[in-house]
């Protein structure tokens, strides 16, 4: 077995590896040959373009010697004395217009340097090598396997181009619709092309779906299938890959990580809960005005005037990695704390305050402050914006009446409140926000299950004002495995059965280091399994194995693959079982049908708590307001 070096990701971060892959193996690998002074350009198309921007930046590639992208859906100026780099997908549609770019008398480029973002199909390599004009002008084609966004160092995302994954997998007709299949395949490729960057082999582990109940709608066994689907393709997709690396002996021979596959069921409150940490209050309050994490806001300049302004909030900024995961309260202290500093410390800033007073200030001193000028200038620009922020986040917070709504959601998910308080809370603050009070209601729905029935859905709408169509959305929740409705009576062969306790969430402590601030006691159910598997006490009950390890992580060869196509009927006493993982090998979550940034969060808080490596990817992150926008998309508004 190959002994797999130290994971350099650990301290490069996601993102860094991946921008590393492509400049360095696709861009610097083309350019290499060319004179110094030749230039190339990139082609690019709708997917790879997500994948590029989420890593690269223009001043990257420039460096590299790139000096235009452009996509390959559009038409393009023949440059017949340039060497292109294609960077696509191998679809049908970007093979095509590759081939065309080839096709005539006179083809756009001199030169071309094909890079497939993941996996290219039989077919398609057949149809490539029936160009003569491309095969003659062609000095490179590989399969990158880069396929995935990545959000930050511990993130990424498998995105697809319709963006509609839970109505795909989970929707009420996502079993009968094309989308599903091809949802699927989108997501292993785009998974398996993660592991393939990292150089990762991992031992697949999958929450096991739990056994349809009466009551639930339509289609709910495939839906507790999906995790166990995704995680045996999953398999599948990167043995292929492992056999067809062997050759240059890039991909490792045994496991080197360890991944957990689960479904949006295994914590449906986390995306609707208000969150009270610096990052995920921006993306909730202030969502309308980010946009792909960049932030629009107005400035009040020195002349009287109004200036827009636009900045990405990112790894870039060293403020923003400091506050982002930290509570309001604190992260709105330290800014303060900061900007006094920055004012008592730099003797510009003093210069300033002082109204032109320089009778403490040198020759050597004004030298500096020139010579530092331009530092004082963006570090004061990204404080100032901070504060800005935080200032925005408090007062919105304060007019909404997010700390009652807050304490009430946290109440409701550790089993301290109830449907009263709820009523209590909607005829106090009758202006409460439509958005705000349905997701109050998802809360109390998901923690306290089966209270809805055809009367109570009508008291709420009218209780809360709400339309047909936000209780239509609330009711959604039952896609996702939350027993919304009321379920009829039980069969005479159940009646003696116990009823089970409604389950309260694990209470956490404060991580080391951290103050426990008031509206901080929710934690998504990501912390325990992470917690758990750090520990090596997640249950292979719950969370079997594709293929069992053996040896201390190799892959046994007397081991069985699980059958996909396995009932989800009950078990009947069956011994919890518990696995201890490898130590300090990475941890990998990924979540089909969205992460939160809470949940991201966590995984960058955990990873530190631990010294752990850890990567949590999804589907899709979402805000609140795009999840409640997602769950209304999974079925069509019925009859209330």
């Amino acid at each position: 077995i190959k002994e797999v070096s130290p994971w350099p990701w650990t301290t490069m971060g996601l993102r860094d590896v991946a921008r590393d892959r492509l400049l360095a193996e696709m861009v610097e690998g083309s350019v290499k040959d060319l004179p110094e002074n030749e230039w190339t350009l990139l082609v690019v198309d709708e997917t790879t373009t997500k994948v590029l921007s989420s890593v690269c930046s223009v001043s990257h590639l420039v460096e590299k010697r790139v000096s235009l992208v452009e996509n390959i859906q559009k038409k393009r100026q023949p440059m017949p004395n340039m060497t292109v780099i294609y960077f696509i997908s191998p679809t049908q549609g970007s093979v095509s217009r590759l081939l065309a770019d080839f096709h005539s008398k006179s083809p756009l480029y001199k030169r071309a340097c094909v890079f497939f973002s993941s996996q290219l199909p039989k077919h398609e390599l057949e149809r490539i090598k029936q160009s003569p004009t491309l095969l003659s002008r062609l000095a490179a084609l590989k399969e990158l396997n880069l396929e995935f966004l990545a959000i930050d160092s511990r993130g990424f995302t498998t995105a697809g181009s319709r963006e509609e994954t839970l109505k795909d997998l989970f929707g009420e007709n996502a079993n009968s619709s094309g989308s599903y299949e091809r949802e699927m395949d989108v997501v292993v490729r785009r998974l398996a092309s993660v592991f393939a960057s990292l150089k990762e082999l991992p031992a697949i582990r999958f929450r096991m779906g739990k056994p349809p109940q009466d009551g639930d709608p339509a289609g709910a066994s495939e839906r507790h299938l999906i995790s166990q689907r995704i995680a045996v393709a999953l398999h599948a997709e990167l043995t292929n890959m492992r056999q067809k690396m062997a050759s240059n002996d890039s991909f490792p021979k045994a496991e080197t990580c360890d991944l957990v596959i689960v479904d949006r069921g295994v914590d449906p409150v986390a995306p609707f809960m208000h969150e009270w940490t610096y990052e995920c209050m921006c993306f909730d309050i202030l969502d309308d005005v980010i946009d792909n994490n960049i932030f629009k806001y107005t400035i009040d300049t020195n002349k009287g005037s109004e200036e827009e302004r636009e900045v990405v909030l990112g790894e870039q900024d060293p403020i923003w990695v400091e506050l982002r995961h930290k509570h309001i309260a604190e992260a709105s202290l330290l800014l303060n704390d900061k900007m006094n500093y920055f004012k008592s410390a730099n003797k510009l800033a003093r210069h300033k305050a002082n109204q032109g007073d320089q009778s403490d200030i040198d020759t050597g001193d004004l030298k500096q402050m020139v010579e530092s000028l331009p530092q004082y200038r963006e570090q004061l620009k990204r404080l100032s914006l901070h504060v800005h922020i935080a200032t925005k986040l408090n007062t919105m917070a304060k007019q909404m009446g997010l700390h009652e709504i807050g304490k009430l959601e946290q109440d409701l998910v550790y089993g301290n409140a109830t449907s009263k308080e709820v009523i209590k809370l909607l005829g106090a603050r009758s202006h409460m926000k439509e958005e705000d009070k349905v997701r109050l209601l998802m809360t109390y729905v998901a923690t306290h299950p089966e209270k809805l029935d055809n009367n109570r859905r009508m008291q709420w709408m009218k209780l809360a004002k709400l339309s047909a169509e936000d209780m239509n959305m609330i009711n959604n929740l039952e896609y996702l495995g939350v027993a919304v409705s009321k379920r009829g009576a039980k069969s005479a062969l159940s009646f003696a059965t116990k009823r089970k306790k409604r389950s309260i969430r694990k209470e956490h402590s404060a991580l080391e280091g951290e103050e426990q601030w008031q509206l901080s006691r929710f934690q998504p159910i990501v912390y325990d399994i992470f917690e758990d598997m750090l520990k090596g006490e997640l249950s292979q009950d719950e969370y079997p194995y594709v293929i069992q390890p053996t040896g201390g992580g190799a892959v046994g060869k007397r081991t069985q693959m699980i059958d996909v196509e396995l009932s989800v009927r009950k078990k009947k006493n069956v011994r919890r079982e518990t696995t201890r993982g490898v130590e300090g090998r990475p941890v990998v979550l990924f979540i089909v049908g969205g992460m939160t940034r809470s949940e991201l969060r966590v995984a960058h808080q955990l990873s530190n708590q631990f010294s752990s490596n850890l990567l949590i990817g999804a589907t899709s992150i979402d805000s609140p307001n795009t999840f409640l926008k997602n769950v209304n998309s999974m079925s069509l508004l019925d009859d209330l």
